[in-house]
């Protein structure tokens, strides 16, 4: 007479892919979920002077508001904040770009020489009009209409 019976082995191997199988699904949705704002880490500094670690969520500075005092900004450079690039190219003259670079949205550096770099892949923007100077990004910087409101500039858009 035979018996059919299942080997012990084949139970245990049934249960730990089974366990398996559980812990991943609970650690991704512990990840993925939508509420995650008791686990988001506090913000980084508002200002920039060093290249993004990762892609632009695209500029935050709300429109009419102020994103920084003119004293901040260099002649001939400008600072990276709030993903927007601000710019001094000439004495009293200020503007704003989208400091993603539209080749993969990495955020530029702060320009020096009036030359923005995109870390990621070395495109190079002109700071007086946003344009594409090298590079494989396929266009220049987006500008932002703003205006300068005393020692505030502003964002208009």
């Amino acid at each position: 007479m035979t018996e059919d019976r299942v080997q012990p082995c084949a139970h245990r191997r049934a249960l730990l892919a089974g366990l398996g199988g559980l812990s991943a699904a609970t650690l991704l949705a512990a990840c993925g979920g939508k509420d995650a704002t008791a686990q988001t880490p506090a913000p980084a500094p508002a200002q920039s002077s060093g290249p993004a670690a990762g892609p632009s969520a695209g500029p935050s500075a709300a429109a009419g508001g102020s994103v920084a005092d003119t004293g901040q900004v260099p002649v001939g450079g400008g600072i990276v904040q709030n993903g927007l690039l601000i710019v001094q190219p000439v004495s009293g003259t200020f503007k704003l770009f989208d400091a993603a670079c539209p080749h993969k949205g990495v955020l530029v550096t702060a320009p020096q020489n009036g030359v923005a770099v995109c870390p990621a892949h070395a495109s190079k923007f002109n700071i007086a009009d946003g344009s594409k100077i090298d590079g494989p990004t396929p266009t220049g910087l987006k500008e932002i209409k703003s205006k300068v409101d005393g020692t505030k500039i502003m964002r208009l858009e």
